[in-house]
């Protein structure tokens, strides 16, 4: 069985890699997710306040463990706003109301895109033999999509 250290170059720097650009995506939907937070309006305000303040809480969580999870693996996590706009294919949100079904909306449009990144990052990790980073991400795949699942059956 192979430990990290045992990991070869190649493999760690493809796992980093993923984790990274997991990290920067990770920064831009935490983003969204205040601009959402911060901006929604509408009947369901209330509810839908309360938990986008919710996702953004977890995502914080797991933001830290992505970064920790690259550190163990002996790399550096990327740290600036530069480098995650630079690494991600999302866009910012802007400054203005939302209504609670376009949240709802722009919600589960991250979901997809959390859980796709995910699955990726499961996938380069089991062909580099990286079990760890492997049931990192099943952990956040099971996560996300029960989110995804709660939020779909919301804005139906």
């Amino acid at each position: 069985m192979m430990t990290q250290s045992d990991l070869e170059k190649a493999a760690v720097d493809a796992v980093t890699d993923k984790l990274n650009n997991l990290l920067a995506d990770y920064h831009i939907i935490y983003g969204h997710l205040h601009a959402l937070h911060w901006n929604v309006e509408g009947k369901l305000f209330f509810t839908v306040h309360r938990e986008i303040e919710g996702i953004y809480e977890g995502l914080a969580e797991d933001i830290d463990d992505v970064a920790e999870r690259i550190l163990s693996l002996g790399r550096r996590p990327v740290t600036t706003l530069k480098e995650y706009l630079e690494m991600t294919s999302l866009e910012e949100l802007a400054s203005r109301k939302y209504t609670t079904d376009e949240a709802a909306k722009l919600v589960l449009k991250d979901l997809d895109h959390q859980i796709s990144a995910v699955r990726g990052l499961i996938e380069v990790a089991g062909e580099h033999n990286d079990e760890g980073t492997a049931d990192f991400g099943v952990e956040m795949l099971r996560k996300y999509e029960k989110t995804r699942w709660f939020w779909s059956a919301f804005s139906d």
